[in-house]
């Protein structure tokens, strides 16, 4: 990835980025001189899951285009963090089989965001690795909405994207939106405004489908 300084982003930049960034879940992943598509999942910390072949942990470079390479509309440097699917880190590889069903690869990884570019600005990685303030309620407020308001779900998705999903299941939330996974994707429901207090959220996102 071209590291060349670029103007310092302002904010209006970095948070366009960031919902750049959580509109999607694939990638093309450069790992040396090889390109392979990825999918990924938002870990709670801010950092990206990822199913990974060995290949792609023995690289000594690794970038990924957000969604392809072909058209990227965010780019990342990263760095890849093996982990063991066993105890605490399984919530994690758990969360990437939720999003996206059964894994490619055999082993896991956190990408840490070393550096992106967006828009011809240059954003250190920092800026990137945001603790979801929702983390606590997701697991109450997906369940709540795939039992008990599924038609309400697949009506916001029809609404919102003009996508009619077959069997949609909500799969992550944050303050900026809802993850839907249907079929063989997922998609991004994003929020009118930010939720962060995690007292207020589960009624405003009940509110959000509703209307």
């Amino acid at each position: 990835m071209d590291s060349r300084t670029d103007p310092t982003p302002g904010p209006s930049i970095i948070d366009d980025a960031r919902t750049t960034l959580r509109s999607w879940t694939q990638a093309d992943l450069r790992h040396d001189d090889t390109t392979t598509p990825v999918r990924f999942a938002p870990a709670p910390c801010g950092r990206l899951v990822i199913s990974v072949s060995a290949a792609m942990l023995e690289a000594l470079d690794c970038a990924m285009a957000i969604p392809d390479e072909a058209n990227p509309a965010i780019e990342l440097g990263v760095t890849l963090s093996p982990f063991e699917a066993i105890g605490g880190a399984e919530s994690n590889s758990d969360r990437w089989k939720i999003y996206h069903g059964t894994p490619p690869w055999g082993s896991w990884a956190l990408a840490e965001i070393d550096m992106a570019r967006f828009r011809g600005a240059i954003i250190d990685g920092e800026a990137f690795h945001l603790a979801n303030p929702l983390a606590a309620i997701e697991p109450r407020v997906c369940g709540l909405l795939n039992r008990e308001h599924h038609a309400l779900v697949s009506k916001t998705i029809s609404r919102r994207l003009d996508i009619e999903a077959a069997d949609p299941r909500v799969v992550g939330i944050d303050p900026m939106g809802l993850d839907v996974r249907h079929t063989f994707d997922v998609v991004r429901i994003a929020f009118e405004s930010p939720l962060t207090d995690p007292a207020t959220a589960a009624d405003a996102i009940l509110s959000f489908v509703s209307d």
